[in-house]
C-alpha cells in the first residue's frame, strides 16, 4: 500500500460524495431526469472509491481491485452516462 494510492482513493471517494450532493440538489431544483442518471454515476463512483479504499487497508477483500470487478463498475458508469446523454 503506497501513499499515493491512499491519497488518490480518498480523493475520488470524497470528490464523488461532493458531486452526489451537488447533482442531487440540482435534481431537486430542476427535476430533470438526466440529473438522476448523473447522480447514479456519481454514486457508482462513490461505491467504487469506498471499496477500493477498503481494499487498500483490508487485504482479505483485495479481490475488489481485480480488473473484471473494476471493469464492471466502469461499464455501469458508462451505461448511466450514455442513458443520461440520450434521455430527453
Amino acid at each position: 500500500m503506497e501513499i499515493q494510492d491512499i491519497i488518490i482513493s480518498a480523493f475520488v471517494t470524497i470528490f464523488s460524495l461532493g458531486l452526489i450532493a451537488v447533482s442531487f440538489a440540482s435534481f431537486r431544483k430542476y427535476k430533470n431526469p438526466k440529473l438522476l442518471f448523473v447522480n447514479l454515476v456519481f454514486f457508482v463512483f462513490l461505491v467504487k472509491g469506498i471499496l477500493l479504499s477498503l481494499s487498500l487497508f483490508i487485504g482479505d477483500i483485495a479481490v475488489i481491485t481485480t480488473m473484471p470487478f473494476s471493469g464492471l463498475f466502469d461499464l455501469i458508469i458508462l451505461i448511466f452516462l450514455f442513458i443520461a446523454t440520450l434521455k430527453r
